[in-house]
């Protein structure tokens, strides 16, 4: 484990109390320590808030703070946040269970997924984690259906004339979600996905599966209802790939994340809650990709070990602390930002893998990937269908200009 004077060192004060309130919170460290560190340090409070927020960590930074001998006006300050999240996490559940309902009534079942049923599922809590979305599986042939419902319920869907204009099949063969928004004047109240594939379609996956499995679901208590949920060792399997191969493991989120399902995993391997159907999940995950890496990160940042071989050097742990993931996004240059991105994205992400060929078939992949026109695209410059394959010469023009807004012409 990475003593905290090095982190104060190499990463600063702010990153170094967020990974105190971390081992506090997995017991690697206690209270006191997390005092003495407040107390012989000059922290500066708006950048902690913030970097716990980039990080996208900030209710259990918060949670584990308001145990601590805190200056009154930041106690209050972070207690409010800390409430105005909770309460973020109570609607996010409540909208999750109506919706669930609203279209199990309507023949159409859906899985919630990540957000605040990972956080119930896997931390015990609807609220310790720091989610804006509200995430559901579904089957890609009732999404012709949804959309419909959820327009009658109020929701806006952006994509609708895309997917309209491409094709249902189509949208599904290139697509693996569909989004909704809900707005209470000009104020975006909720965000809903319905994903019928775990991953984009561009990215390799060595065992070729990029679906939920759900056959084998459980039941639990979100909020006010009980609902259907994922298997854990399904969600895992999802978490993982999403974290490793679409956020690139580029912040503390995804470390705690990981953190957390290994050790509800081996409360159920050691209670025989595992079949062996679960298990083979498990060994394909380790067998295909680099989660040693990962656990090599969570030792040294956290201080659990999960009895893997650790190497002295890892460059994940370096990125996370960094948050060079962030920097790479936040680049106010749209050229280089796309360039240094993808450059920064492939070189992190092709390490995930542990055959040298997986990793070769990615990066080929991802590059090929690049020129596949999205919504976005359509968005952005609206040509006649006969006209689709301008959109992979337009589309390499389009991330350099505007990237990501379509209402930049």
């Amino acid at each position: 484990m990475i003593s905290i004077s090095d982190i104060q060192t190499n990463y600063g004060n702010s990153m170094a109390l967020i990974l105190l309130c971390c081992r506090t919170y997995f017991r690697k460290t206690e209270i006191s320590d997390l005092n003495d560190f407040i107390s012989g340090n000059n922290i500066d409070w708006s950048d902690c808030i913030k970097t716990s927020r980039k990080h996208q960590i900030s209710p259990l930074i918060f949670k584990i703070l308001l145990k601590a001998n805190l200056p009154e006006e930041i106690q209050k300050k972070i207690s409010n946040l800390l409430n105005k999240s909770t309460l973020q996490s109570f609607e996010q559940a409540k909208e999750t269970e109506r919706l669930i309902y609203l279209l199990k009534e309507n023949n159409i079942p859906v899985i919630p997924y990540k957000g605040t049923s990972f956080s119930k599922q896997f931390f015990g809590n609807i609220s310790m984690r720091q989610s804006s979305d509200i995430d559901f599986v579904i089957n890609p042939n009732d999404l012709s259906k949804t959309i419909k419902i959820l327009e009658k319920d109020g929701f806006l869907a952006y994509q609708k004339e895309y997917y309209h204009w491409i094709g249902h099949s189509k949208f599904i063969l290139k697509h693996k979600d569909f989004s909704f928004d809900k707005y209470n004047g000009n104020q975006r109240i909720h965000h809903v996905e319905f994903h019928f594939n775990i991953i984009n379609k561009n990215t390799h996956l060595p065992d070729k599966t990029n679906t939920f499995d759900t056959n084998e679901k459980t039941k639990c208590l979100l909020f006010q209802k009980e609902i259907e949920c994922l298997n854990p060792v399904v969600h895992y399997r999802a978490i993982a790939l999403h974290h490793m191969l679409m956020d690139n493991m580029g912040y503390l989120k995804t470390l705690i994340d990981i953190t957390q399902i290994l050790i509800e995993l081996e409360k159920l391997i050691k209670n025989n809650k595992i079949v062996s159907t679960d298990q083979i999940i498990i060994n394909e995950l380790n067998s295909n990709y680099n989660l040693n890496s990962i656990r090599n990160a969570i030792t040294n940042i956290i201080g659990i070990n999960f009895k893997e071989n650790q190497k002295s050097e890892n460059p994940l742990i370096n990125r996370i602390l960094n948050s060079s993931y962030r920097k790479v996004r936040e680049h106010k240059f749209p050229l280089f930002d796309a360039i240094s991105y993808n450059y920064y994205q492939l070189k992190f992400t092709a390490n995930f893998y542990t055959n040298k060929r997986d990793k070769n078939l990615y990066i080929l992949k991802n590059l090929i990937s690049i020129s596949y026109p999205q919504p976005e695209d359509y968005m952005a410059i609206k040509l006649n269908r006969k006209l689709y394959f301008l959109y992979y010469l337009i589309r390499p023009f389009r991330l350099i200009l505007f990237p990501g807004n379509p209402n930049k012409k």
